[in-house]
């Protein structure tokens, strides 16, 4: 499961029926995430593969979303045809986006993910065995070894998945973005895929756990090839990625973030 991470606790202002299925959630999925991690790491590596971990992975993003009442719609998957030395970039809204997005393409990826997760009971030693790595945010001066770990695995031929605004948007609108990812996909001679997801920050928006039911699109825009551009170029490469999305969003392209900037 190593994007399927334990929820959050839902607000208490919610109608009924959020409330049900926000309690359905907290009932099946945390016990889930470590039940199956104890018994999945372990077989994981008794086959020498990570494999059925995204398996069990996607089971509870899917019980998850069924929970939620939440239809998936993809379009453009076609283009995700070859996965290797690909850094799928989506807009980040939800905690629901790396389910979605993990859904949809069947993606068994690799991501750079903030060391509190790893202290989940056992579910940190699946993020290792599936070789995710580990950034403790309040320590930049960690980001050089992931970077350079990133663009490694990314030449073995991974797919990564990047939220490149970071973080989840506060406002719903596209944000700014982070210079990381990029360099990371320069560095490695990737392809970048921009995928735009609209519907979902209603279903669950941050800052709450409102689960409401509702259909989620799921768009894969036309590829980048983050090779043709070096290191002094990242905030051409930004724009052309920023651009894609926001336009598959109906915003409009500024060139890096909200103000027209990229963050480090």
């Amino acid at each position: 499961m190593p994007w399927l991470a334990p929820p959050r606790l839902p607000s208490p202002h919610r109608s009924p029926d959020l409330l049900i299925r926000a309690a359905l959630i907290l009932a099946v999925i945390p016990p889930y995430v470590v039940l199956a991690s104890l018994v999945g790491y372990p077989l994981a590596r008794l086959l020498g593969s990570p494999a059925l971990l995204y398996k069990l992975g996607r089971l509870g993003s899917r019980v998850m979303l069924f929970i939620a009442g939440t239809r998936l719609v993809v379009e453009g998957k076609e283009r995700f045809a070859d996965t290797r030395n690909v850094v799928v970039m989506p807009n980040h809204v939800s905690q629901l986006d790396a389910p979605v997005v993990a859904l949809t393409l069947g993606i068994d990826f690799k991501a750079v993910v903030k060391t509190e997760l790893y202290r989940t009971p056992f579910f940190g030693y699946c993020l290792r065995y599936a070789g995710f790595i580990e950034v403790d945010r309040k320590h930049p001066e960690q980001s050089r070894p992931a970077i350079g770990a990133a663009v490694a695995s990314l030449k073995r031929g991974n797919c990564f998945l990047i939220f490149p605004e970071g973080t989840r948007t506060k406002t719903g609108r596209l944000g700014e973005f982070r210079k990381g990812g990029f360099v990371v996909a320069a560095e490695a001679g990737s392809r970048i895929l921009p995928v735009a997801i609209s519907g979902i920050r209603e279903l669950l928006p941050r800052g709450g756990f409102s689960v409401k039911p509702g259909t989620v699109t799921v768009r894969v825009l036309d590829p980048v090839d983050a090779g043709g551009y070096s290191y002094d170029d990242r905030d051409r490469l930004i724009a052309e990625v920023r651009g894609r999305i926001a336009a598959a969003l109906g915003e409009g392209a500024s060139g890096g973030g909200a103000d027209g900037t990229a963050r480090a």
